[in-house]
């Protein structure tokens, strides 16, 4: 608007300009936009771009992670298994262990019994047996610590199974090694055991009888005949005739015979220096050269030779002298 006191402007606009500005103006606003849209659609390809990128490199993560993962259990139960494993072998050591002890034991008891300068024993088994229990706990709280239960099942933890199934390894070598030393030990002391049997089963101390009256002592008495005071080189045993004779020991039949006052005797040789004789026998049932064993029958008792009735003249001979034969007897058999 204008003042009262201002003069009129005019502007003169021709036809042509007014039909061409809205047009220019139209186009402006047409060209804004399809600039914007070409810069969206080069961001909209290159957003989409970045984005598969992304889910690319996250597929190829996801697979190498559960490809890590597979890996990883299955170290985990190839360990565990090996533990399973290693911790049986333990178990079924220690009751080898166990085993050879309580043999050795009772070989330790048998030697003992029957006493032996010569038969002492390496204590160290004793030792090992100790050592291979103290392994043996020691597994049982190591399979504990990694989730292993006796029953078989295999749970989780966070003990490294590589190094508790390295240290079982190594445990159950350490017991191997002392089981092989262990048997050693065992063979010598069954070595020692067997010599001490053979001496004892060698040792004339079997009762040559069933009866154990004696009529006749060792050493000097009167003659049954003569009634002179002469040397008795044996014991006499009185029995029913027909009564069985045992050998007092493992031996070898020496020799077999008849003598006039011997009557029908054995001699039976025991290896050790000593001899067992048999007189007065009814018969014989053994031949020289066989080998007999303490208690086997060998004949009859009888009444022949110098005899004034059923009995068995016993005696032992160590070297060619005639020792007492009740010593040997009386010894525990």
């Amino acid at each position: 608007m204008r003042g009262a006191d201002k003069t009129v402007k005019q502007f003169h606009v021709s036809k042509r300009s007014v039909i061409a500005a809205p047009a220019a103006a139209a186009l402006a606003v047409s060209g804004c936009f399809a600039a914007l849209q070409i810069k969206s659609v080069f961001e909209l390809h290159e957003l989409e771009a970045q984005l598969q990128e992304q889910a690319t490199q996250q597929d190829e993560q996801s697979q190498q992670y559960q490809h890590t993962v597979a890996n990883k259990d299955e170290t985990i139960l190839a360990l565990q298994q090996q533990l399973a494993s290693l911790a049986q072998q333990t178990e079924d050591m220690q009751t080898r262990v166990d085993e050879l002890l309580a043999l050795e034991n009772k070989l330790k008891q048998f030697i003992d019994k029957y006493g032996s300068s010569d038969s002492g024993i390496d204590t160290s088994s004793h030792k090992l047996g100790q050592q291979s229990e103290q392994l043996y706990k020691r597994e049982q709280a190591l399979a504990q610590q990694a989730g292993y239960d006796t029953s078989g099942s295999l749970q989780t933890s966070g003990m490294s199974f590589r190094a508790l199934a390295s240290s079982t390894s190594f445990d159950v070598q350490s017991l191997s090694a002392m089981i092989d030393s262990l048997e050693k030990t065992m063979a010598q002391t069954l070595r020692q055991a067997q010599i001490r049997r053979q001496q004892v089963d060698s040792y004339p101390s079997g009762w040559p009888t069933y009866s154990k009256k004696l009529t006749s002592s060792f050493g000097y008495r009167k003659d049954p005949f003569t009634g002179k005071a002469v040397f008795h080189a044996g014991i006499d045993i009185g029995g029913k005739a027909g009564d069985p004779v045992f050998s007092a020991a493992d031996g070898t039949i020496k020799e077999v015979g008849t003598g006039g006052s011997e009557g029908n005797y054995i001699i039976i040789d025991h290896h050790n220096g000593l001899n067992s004789v048999y007189m007065h026998m009814q018969s014989i049932e053994a031949k020289e050269g066989e080998q007999v064993v303490r208690g086997e029958k060998i004949g009859l008792l009888g009444s022949t030779g110098r005899s004034t009735g059923p009995h068995l003249h016993f005696q032992i001979m160590q070297g060619d002298e005639a020792v007492n034969p009740l010593p040997y007897l009386l010894q525990p058999s």
